[in-house]
C-alpha cells in the first residue's frame, strides 16, 4: 500500500483563521500602539490649529461721500449708484487722468473698497496698506492718501455729470487708521478636532489588526517548528502521551506515559524510545524506572550513551561483536538493572541492526518483565528506527521549540516504510 510521502507543513486557510483568533492578545496590543500611534499624531499635528485666531495690525486709508436725496429713490438705490459710478470703467478713466497712475481697471477695483455700512446716505471708502495687486502697489501711507483722494474726486466728478450737480459731497477727507484684525489662517473647531482624533485612533485599531494578522501569517508560513502539541500529532499521526513543561517532567508525569504504552499481553514489553531533537535525555530511563516501581522486573538499555555507564561487564558492545559470550547487566536497584555500550570499541560497526542484539533481546526476554531502549537522536542516524524494529511498542519524544515540522514528517516517512508503529509522542514544552 502507498503511503503519502511528506517533509512540509501546509497551513489552509480555516487554520490560519484560527491561529490568528488564538493570537488575539497581540492583535489587540498591536491595535492599542497603532491606535496610539496614528492618535498621537492627529494629536500634535492639528492641535496648534484648534480654535486658531491670528492678528494683524491693519493700516487703512479712510474717507467718506454724502449723498444726497438727488431723486425720489430710496437711500438704498441712491448710494448704490454712487458706488457703482466710482468702480465703473468711466470713473476708472477719470481716476487715471486726474492721478496719472499707469494701472488696469481690475487693479484699480481692487485696491479699495466701497460700502454703505448702514442705511444711510454715507459711502465709506477704505484703500489698505501697503498692498500690492499686479503691478499696482501701495507702498506707505502718502501714496495710499493720494490714491484715496483720487478716488473721492472721480467719483464725486462722474456723478455730478451723470446725476446732476451737488448730488454728492465729500464727507470726511481721506485719513489713516489702524486697527487689530483677525487673519484669515487654517483653523478647525474643537469638535472637528475631537473627530479627527477619532477618525486616528480607529484607523490606528484597524491598522494594528491589519498588521497582526500579515505579521503573524507570515510567522506561520517562514516558521518551521510545531506552534502545539496538535500540530506534532498531526505530523506524526500518532496521538500526544502528555506535554510536559519545565519541571513536569517528574514520576506522576511518567507514571502516566508507562500505562499508556502498557502491553499487558505480552510476558515482556520491549518499549522503543525515538528521541527527536529533544532537550531531555532521561525519557527512557525515567520510563523503566516507573515500571521498575510497579515492581515489574525491567532492563534499561541504553544505547545513546557515548560510553559504559558502568564497567566493561554491563556493555553490550563485545557481545554484539562477538568478542564476549554473556553480558551481565549492571543493577540499580531490586527491579532495575541497566546496560550501555563502549563506542571507542565499535569501530562504526552498527550495534542496534546487528543479528546479535537481536538475539541478545530474545534472550533478556525470558528474565524481565519490561526492556525499554534508548537511542541518540533519531534525526542524525538511523539507529533508533532499527532498536523500534525490535520493539513491540514505541514513543516518540521531542522538545515543541526544538524540532521542526520537517524532522516530524522525516521521521514519520521513515517509520511508515520500516513499518515501524508509532504509538505515542511524548511532547517537552521546552
Amino acid at each position: 500500500m502507498s503511503r503519502q510521502y511528506r517533509t512540509d507543513k501546509e497551513y489552509s486557510f480555516v487554520e490560519i483563521v484560527r491561529y490568528n483568533l488564538k493570537m488575539w492578545w497581540l492583535a489587540v496590543l498591536l491595535a492599542v500602539l497603532c491606535a496610539a500611534a496614528l492618535g498621537g499624531y492627529k494629536y500634535v499635528t492639528l492641535k496648534p490649529y484648534v480654535e486658531n485666531e491670528m492678528y494683524d495690525n491693519k493700516l487703512q486709508v479712510h474717507a467718506a461721500l454724502f449723498v444726497s436725496d438727488y431723486s425720489d429713490t430710496s437711500v438704498v438705490e441712491r448710494v448704490g449708484n454712487v458706488i457703482k459710478i466710482a468702480k465703473s470703467s468711466r470713473g476708472y478713466q477719470r481716476f487715471c487722468e486726474i492721478t496719472g497712475y499707469p494701472i488696469t481697471i481690475d487693479e484699480y477695483n481692487a485696491l479699495f473698497e466701497a460700502i454703505q455700512g448702514e442705511a444711510s446716505g454715507v459711502v465709506s471708502i477704505y484703500v489698505t496698506f501697503p498692498a500690492t495687486v499686479g503691478n499696482a502697489t501701495l507702498p506707505d501711507e502718502n501714496v495710499a492718501l493720494e490714491f484715496t483722494q483720487g478716488i473721492l474726486q472721480a467719483a464725486e466728478e462722474v456723478s455730478e455729470e451723470v446725476i446732476g450737480a451737488d448730488c454728492v459731497s465729500v464727507l470726511d477727507e481721506p485719513y489713516v487708521t489702524q486697527e487689530i484684525v483677525k487673519m484669515q489662517s487654517y483653523s478647525i473647531s474643537e469638535d472637528d478636532f475631537k473627530r479627527s482624533i477619532m477618525k486616528a485612533v480607529t484607523a490606528g485599531v484597524l491598522l494594528g489588526i491589519i498588521v497582526e494578522i500579515v505579521l503573524y501569517t507570515f510567522w506561520m508560513l517562514i516558521y518551521r517548528k510545531p506552534k502545539n502539541a496538535e500540530e506534532i500529532r498531526e505530523c506524526m499521526d500518532a496521538n500526544i502521551i502528555d506535554v510536559l513543561k519545565s519541571g513536569e517532567d517528574n514520576e506522576e508525569a511518567f507514571k502516566k506515559v508507562a500505562l499508556y504504552l502498557r502491553d499487558e499481553e505480552r510476558s515482556c514489553n520491549r518499549i522503543g524510545c525515538i528521541r527527536l531533537h529533544c532537550p531531555k535525555k532521561d525519557a527512557a530511563l525515567k520510563l523503566a524506572m516507573s515500571y521498575a516501581n510497579e515492581q515489574k522486573k525491567t532492563l534499561y538499555v541504553d544505547l545513546s550513551s557515548s560510553e559504559g555507564a558502568g564497567t566493561e561487564e554491563n556493555s553490550v558492545t563485545d557481545y554484539v561483536l562477538g568478542q564476549a559470550d554473556a553480558v551481565h547487566p549492571l543493577q540499580m536497584n531490586a527491579y532495575l538493572d541497566s546496560l550501555c555500550r563502549s563506542r571507542s570499541k565499535e569501530n562504526g560497526m552498527d550495534i542496534a541492526g546487528n543479528r546479535r542484539f537481536a538475539q541478545l533481546l530474545d534472550e533478556m526476554d525470558e528474565k524481565y518483565d519490561c526492556i525499554v531502549i534508548n537511542s541518540a537522536n533519531a534525526a542524525k542516524g538511523a539507529e533508533a528506527y532499527a532498536a523500534a524494529k525490535l520493539c513491540n511498542k514505541n514513543f516518540v519524544v521531542c522538545g515543541r521549540k526544538s524540532v521542526k515540522n520537517e524532522t516530524l514528517y522525516r521521521a514519520k516517512n521513515t517509520a511508515d516504510v520500516n513499518d515501524i508503529r508509532i504509538d505515542g509522542v511524548l511532547v517537552y514544552e521546552l
